[in-house]
């Protein structure tokens, strides 16, 4: 196949040069009439010359028109020696300028074929010829030459063109096969060089982690698709532009040499053009040439932030369990001889007659005692094991209802604009649907409570692989990091008259769901909670 292209290749190559080899012929014997020699057959130069370039034109149509045909070659070398021996014979024969275009046809004929073809076509230019000069001399044909040549100049005439012919035969057959073997030798490394570059792109672009190259000024020469993903950019919109301009933390000039001898590592907070936080671990190594100079930097770097969550949500539940085990003991311990003292006091009011003020502070400590035992009810329904009753449900149609009780609150006047980002496409999961909608409902809740001055609530419904997210994002005050960490824990809570137990219901209900939860806020610019929740086919 590839032969056939290189072949397809020549033949339209020459073709294109015949013309203008022709044209110049005729410019030749058109400005210069010295070179075509006064004769009877000279009349017949223009002529030729025409039917050259027509065979001309129609070699190239055959050649675009049946580009496969294997007797182009031989068609074309075959019409070029019969014209260049008719304009030879035009011109004067022995005396004729144009002979030394059999040597080009002899060179053509070397690319075209093997050596046997390029000595047949040497040998076919020089019968022509030969037997051309033979009959105008025996006077069978018309004589073109102006002067009768003796025997001794038309022999040494001939045997210097049998001399040059096959010299230029050899020649060009030698130089012909050896641009063939080493045209065959480039075009095997070429698959090979193919081969392994496929074969290095296969194994770059299979990589699990994020590989980034960059010259030693930061240049980004190559990101692999993993590092697409990861990263959020496509490699078309990054190449060519410092790592510096995609993140900072990515690249700090000079802090990689001082340590590069005994590896680098780091992880790095990187934000992506969409504005999801995510945590990289990142190792630096340098890229060398063959000649074991720095080229640049390797950047390995791989997505910790499922990692980060998960050991954050490990941490929270070793500490969760610790403090629910705690709570219920204390629970306990604190509610007995707290229902005896709000017993005793309220025994003691109706035994005593009071005044006005020591009614007053009686009030207070029956008041304070029933929340207090109202806090200790809530700790011990928070440690106590809970049972689930799951079914298939849609989870559309639940978070419908939530927010439709959640508009009808007193407190939710024209300050809060409630957002459902959520068509009405059924989406279903296997949930407890009460505890499923105590969820929800605590987000709502807590969202409406950090935007004390009104905003807007965004209630997010979207199917995902394995997943069905609910994402509920408000404009409030936000969490710093520290409140992050530990906003699921018990008596975490930031607002006034909280118990702080609410969020950490909403956990272990998530959990019992084999659901996550998870949140992304900064202070003073918001609140998103989301929570996944396993989807099902």
């Amino acid at each position: 196949m590839n032969q056939n292209v290189s072949m397809r290749e020549w033949l339209d190559w020459l073709t294109r040069v015949r013309l203008l080899m022709i044209v110049l012929i005729l410019g030749v014997g058109a400005v210069w009439p010295q070179y075509a020699p006064a004769s009877s057959a000279n009349r017949y130069f223009l002529p030729l010359i025409i039917l050259w370039i027509t065979q001309g034109i129609l070699h190239l149509i055959l050649v675009r028109w049946i580009p496969n045909a294997q007797w182009h070659g031989g068609l074309q070398i075959t019409s070029d020696i019969l014209m260049i021996s008719a304009l030879v014979y035009a011109t004067g024969l022995q005396e004729s300028y144009f002979i030394s275009l059999y040597l080009l046809v002899i060179i053509v004929a070397s690319i075209l074929f093997s050596r046997r073809g390029a000595f047949t076509t040497a040998g076919a230019c020089l019968g022509i010829l030969a037997g051309l000069t033979a009959l105008a001399s025996a006077g069978k044909i018309p004589r073109t030459a102006l002067t009768a040549p003796t025997f001794e100049g038309l022999r040494i005439w001939f045997l210097s063109n049998l001399f040059g012919f096959l010299a230029v035969a050899y020649l060009a057959s030698y130089l012909a096969q050896s641009l063939r073997r080493k045209g065959v030798e480039l075009e095997e490394k070429r698959e090979e060089l193919l081969d392994l570059q496929d074969f290095t792109q296969d194994i770059i672009h299979s990589m699990r982690g994020g590989l980034i190259t960059t010259d030693l000024e930061g240049r980004i020469i190559l990101l692999n698709r993993t590092g697409e993903d990861i990263l959020g950019w496509r490699f078309a919109d990054v190449r060519g532009r410092k790592l510096g301009e995609i993140s900072v933390d990515f690249w700090l000039p000079g802090s990689y040499e001082a340590n590069m001898k005994h590896g680098f590592r780091k992880e790095i907070d990187f934000r992506t053009p969409d504005g999801e936080l995510r945590y990289l671990g990142i190792s630096v190594s340098l890229l060398r040439s063959r000649d074991s100079l720095r080229s640049g930097y390797v950047f390995n770097f791989q997505d910790l932030t499922e990692l980060r969550r998960l050991e954050q949500e490990v941490a929270t539940k070793e500490r969760m369990a610790a403090l629910g085990r705690l709570s219920a003991a204390i629970a306990h311990e604190i509610r007995q001889p707290l229902t005896a003292m709000a017993g005793a006091v309220k025994e003691l009011a109706r035994l005593v007659p009071l005044e006005d003020d020591e009614k007053h502070l009686v009030g207070i400590v029956s008041r304070e005692s029933e929340r207090l035992n109202h806090i200790i009810t809530d700790f011990l329904n928070y440690s106590r094991e809970k049972t689930y009753e799951f079914a298939e449900e849609d989870v559309r149609a639940l978070l419908d209802e939530t927010l439709t009780l959640i508009e009808k609150k007193p407190e939710v006047g024209p300050k809060y604009q409630i957002v459902r980002a959520f068509n009405g496409e059924v989406l279903r999961a296997r949930v407890d649907a009460n505890k499923i909608k105590q969820v929800f409902w605590n987000l709502c809740d807590n969202a409406l409570r950090a935007m004390p001055g009104g905003g807007t609530l965004t209630v997010g419904l979207e199917e995902r692989p394995f997943w069905l997210r609910i994402a509920f994002r408000d404009t409030g005050i936000g969490l710093d990091a520290k409140q992050r960490a530990k906003i699921f824990e018990p008596l975490q809570s930031g607002f006034e008259g909280g118990t702080g137990l609410g969020l950490s219901i909403v956990y272990q209900i998530v959990q019992a769901h084999s659901g996550r939860i998870m949140v992304v806020s900064e202070k003073d610019r918001g609140a998103e909670f989301i929570v996944d929740l396993p989807g099902v086919g």
